[in-house]
């Protein structure tokens, strides 16, 4: 069988690399590179008929005219401003993008929950239960008979127009704005290297201090990763956010400092959090979350580091991330492609 010669440039750890090499179809000859020397890039894609690049730095016109027997740039993730789209489209290479699924997830999970938070999931799951004890005559219900928010709840939020912030911007923070995009929220986020900006123009997002986007915003998401023992979301940052907003978590779990998020809470200055990760995992028994996520009053909704989806064992079968290559090789259309070059 003839062997496709393949580069794979990531960042990823030696064991998730090994699991792309034993994903990868048998028609290829993968090279895989982490931190490789400019010399050693150009040299390696001579002989390249396909590229695939996950966040591992700039695809620029010098790279793009080293490899004259490239067929495929793909890039893994939606990033896609770092590759030099006008020299490809000069050497006729298609450029595609993969959405990454445990991004998606992670971000659908937060939607999941800015939307309990803001319509009180939690507490209003609990009043429902409790319909029979309310003392309500009840009927049957038609186009004429109902007894809208029998339970008289309050603080009920909508979406749709809110601000929301994000805190650590990378695949996830993208496949948010994307599940955001039709609630036409005013978007912030900070990022060690801020955006060029074309690319806020296309996404349609503006860049904002940590502390500005505690200020200004109804809804912060933090998707922050380990930065240390001491933890940047603190007393004082929730001190620092609009009285009345929300804070949700799917970041790593020890940035929040979790008693100053609780105390937030019970004094009313923050409206209602969400957290999928934490200090301790699992929780331990005596945690104040544990005591605090019993009060169905109290607007705090748990899980248990699941948002990038269930549990998947190690035998993974092929990825995903050579589809557009076995596409190309069969004549099939390609996913996601930029341009229709």
């Amino acid at each position: 069988m003839h062997k496709h010669r393949t580069l794979f440039l990531t960042q990823r750890g030696l064991r998730q690399q090994q699991w792309a090499l034993e994903g990868a179809p048998p028609e290829l000859e993968l090279t895989m590179r982490r931190g490789a020397s400019r010399e050693e890039l150009l040299a390696l894609l001579a002989d390249a008929e396909f590229l695939i690049t996950e966040r591992s730095g700039v695809v620029d016109a010098e790279m793009i005219a080293a490899a004259p027997k490239l067929r495929l740039i793909q890039r893994l993730g939606r990033q896609t401003w770092d590759i030099d789209l006008d020299a490809a489209q000069r050497a006729g290479i298609p450029v595609c993008f993969l959405p990454n699924n445990g991004c998606v997830m992670v971000a659908e999970q937060m939607m999941l929950q800015i939307l309990g938070t803001l319509k009180r999931l939690r507490e209003g799951m609990s009043i429902t239960a409790e319909g029979a004890d309310w003392g309500i005559k009840t009927e049957r219900g038609d186009e004429d008979t109902f007894a809208y928010n029998w339970s008289r709840r309050t603080g009920i939020g909508r979406l749709t127009g809110a601000t929301v912030g994000i805190l650590g911007f990378g695949e996830i923070g993208l496949e948010l704005v994307e599940q955001l995009r039709g609630f036409h929220c005013t978007v912030l986020y900070h990022k060690r290297t801020r955006l060029a900006a074309a690319v806020e123009e296309q996404l349609g997002i503006e860049y904002a201090t940590p502390e500005a986007i505690a200020h200004r915003s109804d809804v912060v998401c933090s998707l922050l990763p380990y930065q240390g023992p001491k933890e940047p979301i603190d007393a004082a940052y929730f001190a620092g956010m609009k009285a009345g907003a929300l804070f949700v978590h799917c970041g790593s779990g020890a940035v929040v400092d979790q008693p100053a998020l609780l105390d937030a809470l019970h004094s009313g200055h923050l409206a209602g959090a969400a957290l999928d990760t934490y200090t301790y995992e699992p929780l331990r028994a005596g945690d104040p979350l544990v005591d605090a996520v019993q009060d169905s009053a109290l607007n705090l909704i748990l899980t248990p580091h699941t948002a990038a989806g269930g549990f998947t064992a190690s035998g993974r079968g092929r990825a995903p991330d050579y589809d557009n290559i076995l596409a190309l090789l069969s004549g099939q259309p390609l996913q996601y492609q930029i341009g229709n070059y």
